[in-house]
């Protein structure tokens, strides 16, 4: 399953939300117009997912500024962000949803100050274990129960 369809398939489900319009800018719902507003931690969530599949163990960072908030992944230095275009406009959007670049690259892009001297999150990175145990899932919450079956 791509990325895109995983997030838009799984991120729903895990936020409670009936259809994945909220993830999009716009009517139309396709990989150009993801933006995943206001949903980064459960993107990630399932983004982490995704690359430990390819054996890339990433670490979720989470930066706060007042009252907001923002998270993305981390893995060698490397930024992995797929909710980064919630934060400009639609014709400042680079190509793909997901942002895999610097810190210092995203920030200049964006003008926000959303990821340097972000901290490590105490999220619990087991998604691997919702979608391979029911049992698991099903004890960790209903959301969760829900997720197991995406597959």
């Amino acid at each position: 399953m791509s990325l895109y369809k995983l997030l838009c398939t799984s991120v729903p489900i895990l936020l409670g939300r009936r259809c994945d319009s909220f993830l999009h800018r716009g009517i139309e719902k396709t990989a150009n117009t993801f933006e995943g507003k206001l949903s980064c931690g459960a993107c990630c969530y399932m983004l982490h997912f995704h690359l430990k599949q390819m054996n890339i163990e990433s670490k979720m960072m989470l930066k706060q500024i007042g009252r907001e908030d923002h998270c993305y992944l981390l893995y060698n230095g490397v930024v992995f962000d797929p909710t980064y275009r919630q934060f400009i406009d639609s014709n400042k959007w680079f190509e793909s949803f997901l942002y895999i670049g610097s810190v210092k690259e995203i920030e200049r892009h964006c003008g926000r100050p959303f990821w340097s001297e972000a901290k490590e999150s105490p999220e619990i990175m087991d998604a691997h274990l919702v979608i391979e145990n029911e049992q698991y899932a099903n004890n960790k919450g209903v959301f969760f129960g829900a997720l197991h079956n995406i597959n």
